[in-house]
């Protein structure tokens, strides 16, 4: 009965090892694979609306500069109509007081000072160069207020458009935000079920080495039981075999020590500068972590901690402790971008695919909405 469990025993610590095996290959594939790469579709799609949100920001910004010149050219234009009519009526006035002008002939049917600036010019009271100047002002007057109207249609289009790109840099953000924790709900249910799988493996390994000492044991009290009986047989006339000398036991070869593991760096901004600048010029690519080539997180994660490795993305970045007089080393980020500062207001960052890392402005950055953290 004792080896018929045995056996038992040893089926079952091989099928568990086979089902481990069939499970290990089973998680070649990332079962995250199909949300990273919806993730950096997304974050593209982010990138491009905010390139485009700036582009329309700064026509916006022309086309108010317009406008504003625009209105300050109608109301010196205004005041020029103004100071005219003024002249006029003091002219005609005093035409009117000295009996050279006939009030009635003049004013009869008049409507408004137009039409009494034309019956003073057939009357010959306003000379030709009054009434053209008169006139000029007007006409531009005319074609300022035609100007300023196409100039405020434009301006609400723009603002328009730009309200629009918020709208939808709004909703892509809210589908990065989405995907990334999906992605690291995912990598962290796959980090557990590979927890219990290795911790499988671990209790079907020790319960087989637990089944052959018991095996072992089994045989060896089987083959003993033998040779008594065979001793007793022989009604003790044959003496008992001399027993085998116990081997020395060989001194084993010792093991190897282990190599020292390198020390880590220190998270000073001089270390995290200095591999900034050591990834100059490498190319760009929506998860790479290096080491030739990056995204702008990926970036930002080796050159903290000197591993290709990734600490997190731009949203992980935003939740850092802020800083107010930022140091070389520090992080440069916003929603969807982010980049190290080198100092004199510039940082070192994966940019895109047709500049790979690059050395930039940070004033010049996307929208000018960027903080600083400290990892």
């Amino acid at each position: 009965m004792r080896t018929a469990n045995t056996h038992k025993n040893m089926a079952r610590c091989a099928a568990t090892a086979t089902l481990a095996c069939v499970l290990g290959l089973g998680l070649a594939a990332p079962a995250y694979a199909d949300t990273a790469s919806d993730l950096a579709a997304a974050r593209t799609k982010l990138e491009q609306i905010g390139t485009q949100t700036q582009q329309i920001y700064d026509e916006l910004a022309t086309q108010t500069q317009a406008l504003d010149q625009t209105a300050g050219e109608i109301t010196q234009k205004q005041q020029e109509i103004a100071d005219g009519q003024g002249k006029l009526s003091t002219y005609v006035a005093g035409e009117y007081k000295t009996g050279g002008l006939s009030l009635l002939q003049v004013l009869t049917g008049v409507d408004d000072l137009s039409d009494m600036l034309n019956r003073l010019f057939y009357y010959g009271k306003v000379s030709d160069k009054q009434a053209q100047t008169i006139q000029e002002v007007k006409e531009l007057k005319q074609q300022l207020t035609d100007k300023q109207a196409e100039q405020e249609k434009n301006v609400a289009a723009t603002q328009k458009k730009v309200d629009e790109l918020n709208a939808q840099q709004a909703e892509a953000q809210n589908v990065v935000n989405s995907l990334d924790s999906q992605l690291q709900a995912e990598l962290a249910a796959e980090a557990e079920a590979n927890a219990a799988l290795q911790a499988g493996i671990n209790a079907s390994t020790a319960e087989k080495a637990t089944v052959s000492n018991e095996t072992a044991g089994t045989t060896e009290n089987t083959n003993n039981g033998g040779q008594t009986s065979n001793n007793n047989n022989q009604g003790g006339n044959t003496p008992a075999p001399t027993p085998a000398p116990t081997p020395t036991p060989q001194p084993s070869t010792p093991a190897p020590a282990p190599t020292p593991s390198a020390p880590s760096q220190s998270v000073d901004g001089g270390s995290v500068v200095s591999r900034a600048y050591s990834k100059l010029g490498c190319a760009y690519s929506w998860g790479g972590i290096g080491p030739n080539s990056f995204d702008c997180s990926g970036f930002v994660s080796y050159c903290l901690t000197g591993r290709y490795c990734r600490l997190g993305t731009t949203g992980t970045f935003m939740g850092w402790t802020r800083v107010s007089d930022p140091q070389p080393g520090d992080v440069v980020v916003n929603s969807y971008h982010t980049g190290i500062y080198i100092g004199g207001g510039q940082m070192i960052h994966a940019s895109d695919y047709n500049t790979g890392v690059i050395i930039s402005s940070v004033a010049a950055g996307m929208n000018n909405n960027y903080i600083f953290v400290r990892y």
